[in-house]
């Protein structure tokens, strides 16, 4: 009997004895039988795929949600963590193919990580059992495991045929985001557990604020209309996508989503991935041409905001632009980045938040801020900065809704340079390989891998990131570049010089 037989066998059996025991216990405790059910049937999926199951790893980054269980962990933790899971028999079996190379990138991730030991030999942190000074063991897990994840897609070798499953996987999962998103959303009971965010009203102190609306965001429209244009700028030129009926219709779906969301900087994405976009599949020439029907679209807008007022979403998410939006829109927008640069004065300024600016104080942070951030959870809101409630947890627990400034306390100052310099490679890796894919079937599959790493460290410098982001999309990008690099049927890339 092959190994395929015994497998299915397996399935089998368990699954007929887990299904006899659901049956008795579902009457009794329904939740805990939801939670078998789901558990069992990601174990039977992940045990079907075999040596595929890297593919998990694409699929769970595009569904991108936080679930409301012990953890908190979003769908990018989890499939990193089945993969290596399933990985490791496969390995200790010898049916796992791996090969890892040394070459520049990993040079960059080995430098990356040896900042992040330094901070920790400094600073070493627990996850609060036995009462130490620091806690945030946990955030030194997440880098580890993302660290093995990207390590283990760096040296996989695996058929060209499943290479091809990355794009259909990535829209798969990015189409499962909206509608489990929307389910919540309606159903706020199902909601609660996929991390569904709540609608943040902004609301005007003018006296009038009550007759025109509110402006909200609405974070899962932003993820869709960035989701399309990748999709769309992966496939066709987005200039030449304006002119088609269907793809004129989903470059629409995804602009007017991003505006509704309400959010600036999902704006900023859909531009700069559209940007990219045409740039790889229109040249310069097309470039220049699109920049100028952006303008005369804002332009546009603008105009008929005069006339007919758009609504409070699309004007508050327009406003980095100039135009005629409302002024309370304008105010609210100018304050939510005026405090914000208000905080990084503060942490770079001020030696109270990170002691060592130069090489980083660690992903963990101090038990007392931990315990202050517990009190104001239980209602307690005496603040210890100066500054309102919701900033001064913002100063607590490091979240600065800026990419270089929580980088600083990280790995400090030193740390961010040459995160940024691997940032920036791999950005050329990536825009290397959409090179070495043009004019051949897997171009789309490149663009969707290359835009959103070449973009990245301008959105991650100038409009939001994370530490955490920052790694996380290191370490991801440079396993689905390395693995387009191995296993990708075409000649090596090779640098083309200009002559004299």
């Amino acid at each position: 009997m092959d190994s395929k037989k015994i497998q299915f066998v397996i399935i089998g059996i368990i699954a007929t004895i887990v299904a006899l025991y659901l049956g008795i216990s579902a009457a009794t405790a329904q939740f805990e039988t939801i939670a078998w059910v789901i558990g069992i049937l990601v174990f039977i999926t992940c045990l079907s795929l075999g040596h595929k199951i890297w593919l998990l790893i694409p699929f769970m980054i595009a569904l991108d949600m936080r679930l409301m269980i012990p953890g908190n962990p979003d769908t990018r933790l989890i499939g990193q963590f089945l993969v290596i899971g399933f990985c490791i028999p496969l390995f200790l079996m010898r049916k796992l193919s791996f090969r890892l190379a040394w070459g520049e990138l990993e040079f960059w991730i080995l430098i990356l990580t040896l900042f992040v030991v330094q901070v920790y030999l400094r600073n070493p942190v627990g996850v609060n059992v036995f009462g130490g000074a620091t806690v945030g063991g946990k955030a030194y897990s997440i880098y580890l495991i993302c660290l093995v994840s990207g390590l283990l897609l760096g040296g996989l070798t695996v058929p060209a045929s499943e290479l091809k499953w990355v794009f259909r996987l990535s829209i798969m999962g990015g189409l499962m985001n909206l509608v489990l998103t929307t389910f919540g959303t309606v159903v706020p009971s199902i909601g609660v557990y996929l991390g569904v965010a709540e609608v943040h009203s902004v609301r005007d102190t003018s006296s009038d604020a009550g007759n025109i609306g509110d402006a909200s965001r609405i974070g899962y429209l932003g993820s869709l209309g960035s989701n399309l244009a990748l999709w769309i700028s992966a496939c066709i030129s987005p200039l030449r996508a304006c002119l088609h009926p269907l793809w004129g219709g989903l470059v629409l779906i995804a602009v007017v989503a991003s505006l509704m969301s309400g959010y600036r900087s999902f704006n900023m994405l859909l531009g700069m991935t559209f940007i990219v976009g045409v740039a790889y599949r229109s040249g310069l020439s097309g470039l220049n041409l699109s920049i100028f029907g952006a303008i005369c679209g804002v332009a546009m807008l603008a105009a008929i905001n005069l006339v007919a007022p758009l609504p409070p979403n699309i004007q508050r998410a327009l406003t980095f632009l100039p135009g005629t939006w409302e002024d309370r829109y304008r105010r609210d927008a100018e304050s939510s980045s005026e405090w914000r640069f208000e905080i990084w004065r503060e942490v770079l300024t001020s030696p109270r938040w990170i002691e060592n600016k130069w090489l980083g104080d660690g992903l963990g942070f101090k038990a007392s801020e931990l315990a202050a951030q517990q009190n104001m959870q239980l209602g307690n809101r005496a603040s210890i900065s100066g500054f309102d409630v919701h900033r001064d947890a913002i100063l607590k627990s490091g979240d600065y809704h800026s990419g270089p400034v929580q980088t600083i306390r990280t790995i400090g100052y030193v740390g961010l340079v040459f995160l940024l310099i691997a940032l920036v490679r791999l950005a050329v890796h990536a825009h290397r390989q959409i090179q070495r894919c043009r004019n051949t079937e897997w171009f789309p599959l490149a663009l969707l891998v290359g835009i959103p790493l070449i973009s990245f460290p301008f959105f991650f410098v100038f409009v939001f990131g994370g530490f955490t982001t920052g790694f996380t999309s290191l370490f991801m990008g440079y396993g689905m570049v390395r693995i387009l690099e191995k296993n990708l049927p075409l000649p090596a890339y090779v640098l083309r010089k200009r002559r004299p």
